[in-house]
Order: C-alpha cells, then structure tokens, then sequence
C-alpha cells in the first residue's frame, strides 16, 4: 500500500486582521494527497491509489458523517479518480446549460464535482461534475461554455452510488510531473439533508481555489523526497502570497523612497528656511495625502485582452466620447447599459458582462448583481476602477472618479445615484448608509440618468412589496469585494474575500441572515473594520512630497496608488506636461515657482491633478 501523507498547518479559515493583506492557506488546511503514478490497468492497481475517505460540511467544516471513498491515481497521462458514495437518485431530465448542450448539474440534485487547479495559482481551475446517471458537465471555474473531453463509467451492479472519473490531463493543461503539486477538491451536493461536503475542510468558500486542497503526483520520488515536497510547501505558499502582494503594488505606481528632510506639513502661507538659506512660503496647494487600505484589492490588469475586447466589441468609447469628464462618462455608460439591456430575473449563469452583453442586447433579462458586475468590467475596460458590492437585497457599484476625488456609488439598476439635497457631489455606498442609519435617509435625493433629475429620498413604502420606494433600507448593511479581476479568476460564491464597515451604527450587531435568523453568510465570508481607508482608500492621484535638498532647492517625490499605473507627468512654470520619474529636483527661482504633477494609466486616463505653489523671497 502507498502511504497517504496528510500534513496539518495551523490555517485558521477565519485568519486575524493584518495589515499586509487577508489570511491566505499555508497550506489549505493542511490536504495533501500523495498521488501515484501507475501504468497499465487500474483494476488491480485501486489498492495502491491515494484514497479520501473523510468529506467535510461547508457550514462549519466538520466531520459530514458520510461513509464515502475516492481513490486517486494518475495512469500515464490521465487522472482517474475511483469513488464510492451513498446511493442516490439523479434528476429525471436536468435542464441544459445556457451557454452550452450540457445538462445543468449543479443545483438540480446528487452530484459530484472535481476540481483542478494545475498551475496551483489559487485562481483559476476546472471542474468535472457528474451525478448518478453519470452524465456529465463541465467548467472553468464557473464559466459553463468551457468544455473538455473526458468520461464516467458509472457501475450499475452496485447498490451504491460508484463510478470511475477518467480525465486525459495531458491533453487539457500538461502531465503532471513527480514532484509538482496541483490545487484539489471534490465537492458532494444534493444529497439528504441538502448540505454540501467537501474533501477539505473549508467553511463556506469551498469554491476558492485559495483554500483548495492538494495532489502532489508522487513519479519516481522516495518516501523522502515526498516528504520534503510536503514539507516545503508552507514556504511556497509564503513566497506565493509575498509574490501576489509584490506583484499587486507593482501594478499601482512607484513605492515610496526613504528621503530625508521632508517639508512637513504643508500648507498655504506655511513659511521654511532652507539649509541653503533661502526663505520659501508656500501660497499655493491642491494637494490631498494618499490614503491607502491596510487590506489588498486585486484590480482587473491592463494587458488582460479581454478588457480590450469588451471595450471594441460594443464600442465603448464611443459610448462615453460625449463625456466632458469622467464624472459625465461613467454616468453616461451606466445610461446605455440600462438602455439596452432590460431589467428582470436572469438566465441561470454566472455575472460577466460578455454574457450580459451578448445576450442582454438580443432581449434577455438581467438583474441588479448581473448589471452590476457588466458596468463594473464596462468600467474597467476603459481604465477606470470599480467594485462590485453587496447590499440587503440588492446589488449595486461604487466607481472612482477623478472628477469628484472620491468613490461614488452607481445603480445600474435604476441608472441612479444618491446625493445630498441641495449638494451637486455624489455619494458613495458607506455616506448612503450613515444617511440612512441617521434618518432614514430623508436629507438625501436619488438622482437619475444622465439629465440628473433629482427626486428627494422619503419614507414611503412601495406597495407591491412594503419596501421603500428609494430601497435606501438596503445600504443597512454592506459588504465589500476586494477585486474586480472576475475577468481574469471567473466569479464563484465565494472566490473573494469581503469588507464590512464597522461604525456606531453596526457596532455589536450582526448581519442579520435570511429571515432574520443567524447571521449572513456575506458576514461570515468577511472581516470587519472601522477605518474608512480600509475600503475608501485614494487612488490616481500624485501627492507631491517636497524635501530640502541643502542647496536652495527642492527634491520632489511623487506618490500614488493608481491601478495599471504607467507614468507621472509635471508641468513646471505652466509649462508643457512631460514624463517624469518619482523622484525629480525643482530648481527654484525668485518669486513664485508652479508644479503641477498627474499620474498616467497604461488606457491613458490622467488623475487628478496636484498643485504647489511656492513663493522665493
């Protein structure tokens, strides 16, 4: 018998606040599953093959109780997987897939799904699903027009529910070699009690390929060699973390250089002797500091072709070329998309804007996730960042916007924003909520389209559902998606992670669950904070730091967090805008020296622009 290493590291799935990002496995729960490498036959080779015996309930990743085996084992170059489950009955005519001639599994009974992760990226993977009459469906992630050829024998003599899994893994990603390790799970579904089991203990997110499990295809490797694979993989995970942090900044701009002698405090009439000893006073500033989460947000990467294709496909620019600003652009694609794509309940896929587009246009229906998640990847396939977000009942946006130096909240749904009565600044999603929590959200006004015509926010209720007519009730409680990238890692419940605002108005209260019991899975699958920055944090901005440079002139270092960052600009005097590095020297002369610095994104979309005006006597 080849043993079966399994390793335990102490991952705690709901982790600890850290001010370098969320809790990532190291590895998931600790499931490792030594794979063999076999040839010929695999019937008489089953008693060699790694065997998992244990699955696990996603409600709170205990022991399910189930009298289960899956056996695994690689045959040249194809992953066969062997399982023995309880007895169930498969749905009599499933539908088909939406996007593909399969039948629909997921959710219409018994059935069990693998999946692989191959490049063990913690992103993107595949799934092999299959239910008792042995029919078969197939994904990436939960894309369903990604198909694949493979097979199930599914054995009829049994009493039980048993079958082998045949997967030609060469011909879909590579053959594994010894050695390599691969992301792994199997999810059970539909069977009695209708709680979903898996073969890593994970709460909730059992979709999360961060959370996965682990083959490690044993080849030609020793019992030791095997052991040291093993034991080196809590250090991969930490360089793969280090790595996806690194590469995350990377993306958003220069980091910060330690230099001495900053002009602390800036601000206008502000006077410094320098060590040269000439006397400056600032007269002028436009410079608002750099606020940055303690938590990432993996933002949707530039070369990403599908963002260039979203963008000429339904010509958005065109769409957006009216604009005078983004503030006037943003509203205006929010307009088209409720133009052209009609509000009402969706076809049974997953959000993506393709999707949404695509079939949206030819007269299917979308509702408040779909049209959200499609103006979310719309926006970002002209530069700009936005997240999706989740309410109570609802599902909306919040976009930046250089315009206004702030996130602003967008109903796709109702091609709407809020704002104070009287005020011409939007809101964003947490100013909607303290508004409501304050009064029920009266001093506010719901403003619509690009005409911007303003109705002001009451307390009356709608009588179809006894709602609110303006739903301001629904920015009660908030969470948060820390990426947009769902162009790059498809969407799945849960494949993120979420951010919930803590504040007077929440504090020691929890997320109230479905008819009002427990609390709400969005809680459960979040972290909470009350520091504003962690979700309103500052973007596309090229705060100016000066320092005295000893000889009567000032070194100036530029800061920012802009997403797909490509370069910073100046303009010395009111001068030409040029390129230029972080880090540059201002020669001054007598009387007053301008610099205006912007950052540049690789769509070309210019931030704000800071500005500081000093006066040599």
């Amino acid at each position: 018998m080849l043993v079966v290493f399994v390793v335990s590291v102490g991952y705690c799935a709901g982790g600890s606040l850290s001010p370098d990002g969320f809790p990532f496995p190291d590895p998931a729960n600790g499931s490792v599953l030594v794979v063999p490498s076999l040839d010929g036959t695999a019937d008489g080779q089953w008693a060699l093959a790694a065997e998992i015996n244990t699955l696990y309930r996603a409600s709170d990743a205990a022991e399910g109780g189930l009298e289960a085996s899956v056996r695994v084992l690689l045959r040249g170059s194809e992953l066969l997987l062997k399982f023995s489950l309880p007895a169930a009955d498969a749905v009599a005519e499933p539908r088909k897939c939406f996007l593909s001639d399969e039948p629909s599994l997921l959710g219409a009974g018994p059935c069990v799904s693998i999946s692989l992760d191959p490049l063990h990226g913690h992103g993107v993977y595949y799934q092999f699903i299959t239910d008792p009459a042995g029919r078969k469906q197939d994904m990436r992630v939960f894309d369903e027009s990604w198909n694949a050829h493979w097979t199930v024998d599914i054995d009829k003599s049994s009493e039980r529910w048993e079958g082998v899994i045949t997967i030609p893994v060469a011909d879909l990603f590579a053959a594994p070699a010894g050695g390599q390790v691969w992301g792994f799970n199997i999810v059970l579904r539909g069977m009695k009690g209708g709680q979903a089991l898996s073969s890593t203990p994970l709460v909730l997110n059992i979709v999360d390929a961060e959370g996965f499990g682990h083959l490690l295809f044993q080849g030609g490797l020793g019992k030791q060699q095997v052991e040291q694979a093993i034991a080196g993989l809590p250090e991969y995970h930490r360089n793969a973390r280090a790595q996806k942090l690194a590469a995350n900044r990377e993306i958003c701009g220069p980091q910060m250089l330690e230099i001495g002698g900053e002009l602390d405090g800036l601000a206008v009439r502000k006077q410094y002797s320098l060590k040269g000893g000439r006397k400056i006073t600032c007269v002028g500033l436009d410079n608002q500091p750099v606020v940055r989460s303690r938590y990432p947000f993996f933002y949707e990467k530039y070369d990403n072709p599908e963002l260039t294709r979203l963008r000429r496909t339904f010509n958005l620019d065109e769409v957006v070329a009216p604009g005078r600003n983004d503030f006037e652009k943003i509203l205006l694609l929010n307009e088209w998309l409720v133009e052209h794509v009609e509000f009402g309940s969706p076809p049974p896929i997953r959000p993506d804007a393709f999707h949404v587009l695509n079939h949206g246009l030819n007269g299917q229906t979308f509702f408040c996730t779909y049209l959200s998640f499609a103006l979310t990847q719309m926006y970002a396939s002209l530069g700009w960042t936005a997240r999706k977000l989740t309410s109570v009942g609802h599902g909306t946006l919040d976009v930046w916007s250089n315009y206004w130096q702030k996130w602003i909240q967008i109903d796709p749904s109702r091609n709407s924003h809020f704002r104070m009565r009287g005020a011409a600044v939007p809101l964003n999603s947490n100013e909607i909520r303290r508004e409501y929590w304050r009064n029920g959200g009266v001093d506010m006004e719901m403003v619509f389209g690009t005409e911007q015509r303003a109705e002001g926010v009451t307390i009356e209720t709608r009588d179809k559902d006894g709602l609110l007519r303006y739903r301001q009730g629904g920015y009660a409680w908030i969470a948060y998606k820390t990426r947009n990238n769902f162009l790059e890692v498809p969407y799945a419940y849960w494949n993120f992670r979420y951010l919930i605002m803590d504040d007077e108005y929440n504090k020691d209260k929890h997320w109230p669950g479905r008819g009002g019991k427990g609390i709400d899975s969005r809680e459960r699958m979040g972290l909470r904070t009350s520091r504003v920055g962690d979700i309103f944090w500052t973007m596309n901005q090229a705060f100016i730091h000066l320092y005295d440079m000893g000889d009567g002139n000032l070194k100036v270092q530029l800061e920012t967090v802009t997403p797909n960052f490509e370069s910073f600009q100046v303009s010395l005097d009111k001068g030409e805008w040029k390129d230029c590095g972080a880090v540059l020297t201002w020669k001054l002369r007598s009387g007053q020296n301008f610099l205006n610095a912007r950052a540049i994104n690789k769509f070309g979309v210019a931030g704000h622009e800071h500005k500081v005006v000093i006066l040599v006597e």
